[in-house]
């Protein structure tokens, strides 16, 4: 059992469990289920080996590394307000089991985003910021843009993905 999933003898009472989006860490807080004035760190995570950077995809799922199970309606409760930066940022969301292996568009490198900017024609840049629907990359095209003083029509451009995304993250 990996440290996210310690409480092995609740297991058969799990009443949600959730994933992280993107490949890579995610962490946050949740509460001992057996107490809920204790908080307790978590730590989400794809290892090297279980993805291909060449083609972008998770190669193997690891349950363990990559889900965190939460026990209880208040639990529940309390974790989704703790974690409420993650969900809105599209970081965290329910796990369902045909989530096991996916495409990971989000997880670029700075060269990738270094090349989406660059790209001239403002619809294929348009074109190339809806395959990201993760607003922590979203915001980083966003600062290089800004960073590198590149066209206001590109700047308002992500503007609008970034509140698309966010409009169905909230």
């Amino acid at each position: 059992m990996a440290l996210n999933n310690i409480y092995f003898t609740l297991q058969d009472k799990i009443y949600k469990r959730y994933t992280k989006v993107p490949v890579n860490v995610v962490g946050g807080l949740r509460v001992d289920p057996t107490d809920t004035r204790l908080q307790i760190g978590w730590v989400l995570t794809t290892g090297e080996d279980s993805y291909d950077y060449s083609t972008k995809k998770r190669t193997k799922f690891v349950y363990d590394d990559e889900v965190i199970e939460v026990y209880s309606e208040p639990e529940d409760k309390l974790f989704r307000k703790l974690n409420s930066g993650l969900f809105r940022s599209g970081l965290l969301k329910e796990y369902n089991e045909e989530n096991e292996l996916v495409d990971s568009p989000n997880f670029v490198n700075d060269a990738e985003i270094l090349r989406v900017i660059e790209i001239r024609s403002l619809a294929e840049f348009e074109a190339a910021l809806k395959k990201f629907d993760a607003v922590a990359t979203l915001e980083r095209i966003y600062q290089q843009l800004i960073d590198q003083g590149k066209s206001v029509k590109k700047v308002q451009l992500v503007e609008a993905r970034l509140k698309e995304v966010r409009d169905v993250v909230d």
